[in-house]
């Protein structure tokens, strides 16, 4: 791994690594790496004529399949590709992503500005990976990133065949010198398990699996097994680290800490060094000591080999010091290790408290609810309400589109011609009749896009009505289209749900959102 300090710029950068082309780029936000793309594009050009012909060929044969592919926001990447440059991440429409993956597979883009999504699940190796920072947004806060994150990045540089290492190179802000040096692979934190306790999750367990096999599911269960796990392998070393400092703390004697011990006379001598101080000259308590640790001093010591305890007790001090980061661990681990029997049982009684279940029986809105994989009591509830069958389509469909959207910073979107009090007045009484926050998410930030594109409104026109990027509002459309289809199956003989959310779900499906292959 190279390291480039002093804050260069990504032409310094590449100007420097221009020998261990193609770059994986790696940046951690949407517009830090168009910024940076664009930056490049205005000093550098990769291609030649040939290859410059190929990316046209590729680019018209794209826009052919998806007319509008590059809509006026990502007319700089055209340009940009046309000079062997890219940038990739969650904003770009699936079409226009899997372009530039193509161009890159074809060695036609050298430099491809990324985050780390691109480093996930694809395999695209590169010559040399590059890190324009080691911080990140996690959402909370700015951190380092982990050894897991850095190495799975960092683990795209080199490709078979190729190269023979693959390089990786670390831009530092001088402002944050120590962002890098301390990733080590032998140090790579380990994949934790993760049960969710959902409404699904109990409706599924009590409607397929057996009381016995409910309680081993929730006692040995991959989270628990580890949390267990290295709660039992600290504990092992805490016994074993104490039972060394028990074993060093046998060559004192039992004059220690009294005033013939040499440690304890060390310790006084440190004390009056500290207290000889000018802060302290003045103090007439601080005086009185003095005087009181030399008298002590002027004592006979005991006569004895302290240095082998004065190395005994230093070494007992840093057992010590470890023996508490330990501890703090392991209190750590306690305090968030999840109780998945309790966490079942609560939902359990919260959903016999809304008349899903009886007992181990589901009604009618617990077996609609069984098929339901996201925000399941809210959208139980949206339908039994009579919300959903009882407003106009373009509503339904402006309302599925806000389920278990949480808006970003920033995030703005025209509203809609019709009033969405009504789901809002639902979800306050959800969560005043005891259902938690997280059971009942929902924006009306999206509602405007939904139904508008329901109306036949075309895709130009949706990025008009707000600043998201056209892979957020992609995202939005499908994820309701997985929704709708979920409602239609667990609308079971109920043929006027069934039928309304087919119809909707037909009319979202289409052009450039289509869900293909479903």
């Amino acid at each position: 791994m190279a390291v480039v300090f002093s804050s260069p710029t990504c032409n310094e950068v590449i100007e420097a690594i221009q020998d261990y082309l193609p770059a994986l780029y790696f940046a951690f936000s949407r517009g830090r790496t168009e910024l940076l793309a664009e930056e490049l594009g205005r000093e550098w050009d990769f291609l030649t004529s040939r290859e410059k012909r190929l990316v046209r060929q590729m680019i018209q044969e794209a826009e052919e399949n998806a007319p509008g592919l590059f809509s006026p926001r990502r007319q700089n990447l055209r340009r940009l590709l046309l000079q062997g440059i890219g940038y990739h991440h969650a904003g770009l429409p699936p079409l226009l992503k899997d372009l530039v993956e193509r161009l890159y597979e074809s060695r036609l883009v050298y430099v491809l500005f990324c985050t780390e999504t691109f480093a996930v699940g694809v395999n695209f190796p590169a010559a040399s990976t590059v890190f324009d920072s080691c911080r990140k947004w996690d959402g909370q806060e700015f951190r380092p990133l982990l050894n897991r994150e850095f190495f799975q990045m960092a683990g795209r540089a080199g490709r078979r065949g190729y190269d023979e290492v693959g390089r990786v190179f670390v831009r530092i802000d001088e402002r944050f010198p120590d962002q890098t040096g301390f990733y080590q692979e032998d140090e790579v934190e380990p994949v934790r398990g993760r049960l969710v306790i959902s409404p699904n999750t109990v409706l599924s367990l009590l409607c397929w699996k057996t009381d016995a096999e409910i309680q081993r599911l929730l006692e040995k269960n991959l989270s628990v097994y580890q949390s267990t796990k290295e709660s039992r392998q600290l504990r092992q070393e805490v016994e074993k680290l104490e039972n060394k400092a028990a074993e060093l703390s046998r060559c004192f004697c039992p004059d220690r800490g009294q005033e013939r011990c040499e440690l304890y006379r060390v310790k006084l001598r440190k004390e009056l060094n500290q207290l000889k101080k000018s802060k302290y000259r003045h103090r007439a308590d601080i005086k009185m000591r003095r005087q009181e640790i030399q008298i002590l001093l002027q004592k006979g010591r005991k006569k004895c080999p302290y240095k082998t305890c004065l190395d005994a007790s230093r070494k007992i001090r840093r057992l010590e010091e470890r023996i508490h980061l330990l501890h703090k661990r392991l209190k750590q681990l306690n305090k968030h290790a999840r109780d998945y029997v309790r966490d079942f049982e609560s939902v359990w009684v919260l959903l016999e408290k809304l008349g899903y279940v009886q007992g181990r029986e589901l009604l009618p809105r617990g077996k609609f609810a069984l098929y339901i994989h996201v925000q399941e009591i809210l959208v139980t509830e949206l339908v039994f309400s009579g919300i959903l069958l009882e407003s106009p389509p373009v509503e339904v469909a402006a309302i599925l589109a806000g389920v278990d959207y949480q808006p970003g910073r920033d995030e703005q979107v025209s509203p809609p011609p019709f009033s969405l009090e009504k789901v809002e007045k639902l979800r306050r009484f959800l969560i005043e009749s005891g259902v938690p926050e997280h059971f009942c998410i929902w924006s009306p930030l999206p509602a405007a896009l939904a139904a508008a594109w329901y109306q036949g409104t075309g895709f130009e026109q949706l990025l008009e009505m707000t600043n998201l990027q056209e892979g957020d509002i992609f995202s939005i459309i499908r994820r309701e289209i997985d929704l709708l289809r979920q409602i239609e199956r667990a609308a079971g003989e109920d043929r006027a749900l069934a039928g309304l959310a087919r119809d909707i779900r037909r009319q979202l499906d289409r052009d450039e959102v289509a869900v293909v292959g479903v």
